[in-house]
């Protein structure tokens, strides 16, 4: 073939002025004519192109040359987060795989890897244990400080033993607002004028703090009252993906009937409060809503709130419950949409899982309890 090839570009180059072909011979023509040279089926590549890669290679050190090998394939960064690899191996880290799950799932369309196309999930995607372990052996230098260790350590270094990491005043307690480098405190110790003033100075500084406290200790003993009262249920729900009937459909998610209180129950959770195509957004939030199914005679008051359930698929979410009212009547069967208090991260890792499972509370309000 690379014979053929040389032969016809001769030919067309003997049909002109062959004094002028001798001399003009573009130089287009011997690059092809020198690049093409086949052993078999194997194509060489130009010799002066290995020997740029392979220079530029060597110029860098084994941390750089290894960084886009490890790194995700859509940030283009080395995560501190779980890995997950596509069935081809391609790595993506776990805040971009949840982004494009859910992006997909919003879109009621098949994820796909960005880089080979296959489908991906979270069935058919696993953590790379090995690439996770590499790359928290790489050094990395300290946010505050020149030092270089592995990844694994430095956040010990930056919090414990890092000289210039920020720290705050051993009298902060008590208002001094003093932020430096650890170096320093000892010297600012000896200056600091909190250790020297009065009781009557420090009041207004305790009361603030006082309020703070005072609002956790409620918010706790508001908790244990309700666990006390007798008529409380609490059920494990799953919620599954489900889209409504308009022009442009809109995924929301649903229970089944559950009984409590004697009632039958559902709770439906929509994303971004119904707002017209999610996917195009990075800010995602999650709401539900407490629907009563069961005929009621009587006006029923309700306390009820989400939580993380003993089955939930996210181990590792977590969220301060909040505590909604309401009363249910004929007419009034549906609450308002509740935000959930999770962050937008925690959003997309629940909307790219199967299903969502939470456990729901749900206690009667009863006049004579101090609740």
């Amino acid at each position: 073939m690379a014979e053929a090839l040389q032969s016809s570009l001769n030919n067309m180059l003997e049909s002109n002025d062959s004094a002028k072909a001798e001399k003009t011979v573009p130089d287009g023509v011997e690059t092809a004519i020198s690049l093409v040279n086949f052993t078999g089926n194997d194509i060489e590549e130009p010799p002066f192109k290995k020997l740029r890669t392979n220079a530029h290679d060597r110029s860098l050190s084994f941390e750089d040359r290894i960084r886009p090998i490890l790194s995700c394939c859509i940030c283009l960064d080395l995560s501190t987060l779980s890995l997950f690899q596509c069935p081809n191996g391609h790595l993506m880290c776990s805040a971009c795989f949840h982004h494009l799950v859910a992006d997909c799932m919003l879109k009621d369309q098949e994820s796909a890897c960005p880089n080979c196309r296959c489908k991906i999930s979270k069935r058919n995607c696993t953590r790379n244990l090995a690439v996770e372990k590499i790359i928290s052996e790489l050094p990395t230098t300290c946010a505050y400080c020149t030092h270089t260790c592995p990844r694994c350590e430095i956040k010990y270094h930056e919090s414990e033993t890092c000289p210039e990491r920020p720290t705050v005043c051993e009298y902060s307690l008590l208002g001094c607002d003093w932020i430096g480098p650890s170096h320093c405190l000892t010297s600012h110790m000896t200056s600091c004028e909190y250790p020297k003033k009065t009781g009557q100075q420090l009041l207004d500084t305790i009361r603030i703090r006082k309020q703070k406290y005072d609002a956790e200790k409620t918010y706790l003993e508001t908790a244990l009252d309700l666990l006390l009262i007798h008529e409380i249920d609490a059920n494990d729900i799953s919620l599954t993906p489900m889209h409504t009937d308009d022009f442009s459909a809109k995924l929301y998610f649903e229970t089944s009937h559950f009984k409590a209180l004697e009632c039958e129950w559902k709770v439906r959770v929509c994303i971004n409060d119904h707002t017209s195509h999610p996917h195009t957004t990075s800010t995602r939030w999650l709401s539900y809503q407490l629907v009563l199914e069961s005929n009621i005679s009587e006006t029923i008051k309700l306390k009820f709130f989400i939580s993380k359930g003993p089955y939930s698929n996210l181990p590792a979410l977590k969220f301060q419950p909040i505590i909604s009212h309401f009363e249910f009547n004929e007419n009034n069967t549906e609450t308002e949409y509740i935000k959930l208090p999770i962050s937008s991260l925690e959003c997309n890792q629940i909307l790219s899982s199967s299903s969502m499972k939470f456990r729901f509370w749900i206690i009667r309000e009863i006049s004579t309890a101090s609740l």
